[in-house]
């Protein structure tokens, strides 16, 4: 299932932030929670988790790239479950590495969701429309000097 949209919601007194409804049906075996490299909280399905892992391993293990790796993803990442209301206890760890106290936009990225502290996620939203412009030249440029246009 491929994620999109984003809604807001508030962190509870326990540290749990809701799942949107029409996800909640994916998360019914649990969540992996994972530091986001831009400041958020990615959320996966075991499914989806079990994918990014494959990308992960493909950096040998033998190498310190590939050491350093496997311990940012796999040692910081934790494993939780839905509770009956449609919700993810989130670690403190997590909430710190995110900067987030309360306020959250839980938003679709393709294959994964990602929890935000709302105020830097506008400041992300605000950028993208120019990130997506460049992003569609820099692919009309390559295409046009392989000849593919």
């Amino acid at each position: 299932m491929a994620f999109r949209g984003n809604f807001e919601y508030q962190l509870d007194d326990r540290n749990r932030v809701a799942l949107p409804p029409k996800f909640r049906e994916e998360f019914a075996n649990g969540a992996v929670l994972v530091p986001g490299l831009d400041g958020c909280i990615e959320v996966y399905t075991p499914e989806g988790f079990e994918a990014e892992a494959r990308v992960v391993e493909r950096v040998p293990a033998y190498s310190e790239a590939g050491r350093q790796l496997r311990r940012a993803f796999f040692a910081s990442s934790f494993d939780v479950q839905r509770d009956g209301q449609g919700r993810l206890l989130i670690p403190a760890k997590l909430l710190t590495h995110a900067e987030i106290e309360r306020d959250v936009v839980v938003l679709g990225n393709d294959q994964r969701l990602e929890i935000w502290d709302r105020a830097k996620w506008e400041e992300q939203e605000s950028m993208l429309p120019n990130a997506r412009a460049d992003a569609l030249q820099r692919l009309a440029d390559e295409s046009a000097a392989g000849g593919g246009g």
